[in-house]
Parts: C-alpha cells; sequence; structure tokens
C-alpha cells in the first residue's frame, strides 16, 4: 500500500498505521508543494489536515490507479469525489468528526445575532457606551435543514436553550427531539415560522440553491440565516439582494460558493452579514476522529472487512 497524504496527519497516525500495516509506503505532499517522494505510484489517499487544499486535491485526482480514498470531509461532492468516482475508487469519508464543533460554530452566529454582540463590538471600538435591547432565545423558533450528526447537536443545542425547534431532513422517518419534523416539500411554511434558519444538510442536485430569492421571501423580516453546509445551497446573488433591501435581518455564512471568497467583492461590506472563512471545523479535536476512523479502516481494509462510513 503506497499512501498519499501531508506531513501532519503522517505525524500522528503514521506509526499507528504502520502496526497495522507494516509495508506501507508514504509519499507527504510538502509545505511549498514538493512530495518526500513521488506520488504517480499511491493506490490509497488520505485527504486531511495540512493537505485539504486544492493542490493536493489536483495531484490526488490525477492519480492514475487509486483503489481507496479517506477523506475528512462529511460531504463528498465537488471535483476531487467526481473524479475518484470516475476511476472507480472507493471513497470513506468522516461523518460527525466534526460535527460538535460545527455546531457549536453554528450555534454561537445565533447567539451573535440575538444579543447583538456585532453592535456591541463596534460600539467599543468607537468608545462608545451604548445600551441596546437585545433578544432572548426562550421564545424563539430555529428551523434545523438537515438532522444529520451537525444538524442533531444543533437541535440538542437549542432545546438546552428553550427554543422551540423544526427540523427538516429528506424523509419522513423520525430524526431527532424536534417540536415539528418535515421534508423538504414542507420548507416554505416551516420558513415562514421561523427566527433562525440553519442549515446542515449535504449539496446535491435537490438542494443546490435550496434557498433563494421566493425562500428569503417566505422567511420573516427579523429572521437571521445560518450556512454551515455548503455555499452552493444558499443562493448569493437573491441573498445579497435581500440583506441589502431588508427583506430578512441578518445572515451567517461559515461557506461559500468560491473559497476563498473574493477579497474585492462588496458583500465583506453588507453590515447585516458575519463572514467566516469556512472555519467551523477547525478544531484539535477534529483530527483525531478522523484518523479514528481512518485506523479502523485500514485494518478492515486489510482483512478484507467492509468500510466503516463508505460514501460509494
Amino acid at each position: 500500500m503506497k499512501v498519499a497524504t501531508g506531513h501532519g496527519f503522517y505525524d500522528q497516525f503514521g506509526a499507528a498505521s504502520e502496526a497495522i500495516e507494516p509495508g506501507i509506503q508514504w509519499s507527504l505532499m510538502n509545505p511549498d508543494g514538493s512530495w518526500s517522494r513521488p506520488p504517480e505510484d499511491c493506490d490509497t489517499i488520505v485527504l486531511a489536515d495540512d493537505v485539504y487544499a486544492r493542490e493536493f486535491m489536483e495531484a490526488a485526482a490525477a492519480l492514475p490507479a487509486p483503489r481507496w480514498a479517506h477523506t475528512e470531509d462529511a460531504g463528498t461532492d465537488g471535483f476531487f469525489y467526481d473524479a475518484m468516482r470516475d476511476k472507480g475508487a472507493i471513497v470513506t469519508h468522516s461523518p460527525g468528526a466534526n460535527a460538535p464543533e460545527v455546531a457549536e460554530f453554528a450555534f454561537s452566529f445565533l447567539l451573535w445575532s440575538a444579543k447583538r454582540l456585532g453592535e456591541f463590538r463596534d460600539a467599543q471600538r468607537a468608545h462608545a457606551w451604548d445600551k441596546r435591547v437585545s433578544q432572548g432565545l426562550s421564545d424563539k423558533t430555529v428551523l434545523v435543514i438537515g438532522l444529520g450528526a451537525i444538524g442533531s447537536h444543533v437541535v440538542r443545542y437549542a432545546r438546552a436553550f428553550g427554543m422551540r425547534v423544526l427540523g427538516i431532513r429528506r424523509t419522513a422517518s423520525p430524526a431527532g427531539d424536534v417540536d415539528r419534523q418535515g421534508t423538504l416539500d414542507d420548507l416554505d411554511n416551516f420558513l415562514a415560522e421561523a427566527d433562525f434558519v440553519v442549515l446542515a444538510l449535504p449539496h446535491s442536485e435537490d438542494t443546490d440553491k435550496l434557498i433563494g430569492a421566493a425562500e428569503l421571501a417566505r422567511m420573516k423580516p427579523e429572521a437571521t440565516l445560518v450556512n454551515v453546509a455548503r455555499g452552493a445551497i444558499v443562493d448569493l446573488p437573491a441573498l445579497r439582494e435581500g440583506l441589502a433591501s431588508g427583506q430578512i435581518h441578518q445572515a451567517c455564512l461559515d461557506v461559500f460558493p468560491t473559497e476563498p471568497w473574493p477579497a474585492d467583492d462588496d458583500l465583506w461590506d453588507l453590515p447585516n452579514l458575519f463572514m467566516t472563512p469556512h472555519n467551523a471545523s477547525d478544531s484539535p479535536l477534529y483530527l483525531p476522529r478522523v484518523g479514528k476512523i481512518w485506523l479502523e479502516n485500514l485494518r478492515r481494509f486489510q482483512t478484507g472487512e467492509a468500510l466503516l462510513h463508505r460514501a460509494f
């Protein structure tokens, strides 16, 4: 087995991997884009940590005969995964590995909005003792779209704050402690009831630009939209217009259709938009969870057992 990955993953899990597969060989991408050894004959890819970058994905996607790729991602959309599928490689992913931190990040957006923390920070910088009335959460309704690992954590946090919780998932089977649950067919009605809308679902053909002009028009004028899922789920031109016109109160985005988002775009300057650089999952707790899944799957790969979290 010849594995292409980065030094960060190897430093933490190389020895444990070699204990499972003593003959493993590593091709490690360096920070300058060079390699510890040429990767062209690698049949296994670990997309995680310091090589979670376009340059590595392009190099890995170009490998002639990949058999297996393991990724830190929960979702498996995008050109890298398309390349793996086209080449017949197995892909295993890491659902839930970042769920607590992403959900915490999403919920911090709710608190930022309700407690007007951005305005208080601006007042501090202006040396202004500017008292404002903030909102409580216990009389608010949150709609969580996507009730997987991340969405389920958001539901638990909302419950702890006494919020009314609506949930949407692809199927009608029950999935968590929500007051009311529906499918995407119920989206319009659910949007009209929500003070906060949290997107925590995968990107697909069905969810591309799921939140557009019509959906924004269904939301309350005082509502806040939170996206910690995928940038393409929101129609950004429609959101830009909705925020600029005051159609909705605020939006908090950690993900964008293009990343990094262009520095010269005026989206940055909207006063009712909070932007973060796809940072929700960044945590020292994340990679150990990814590595645990990898090590168990490496053992299974060697013994011919079914792999955990196989995407395809």
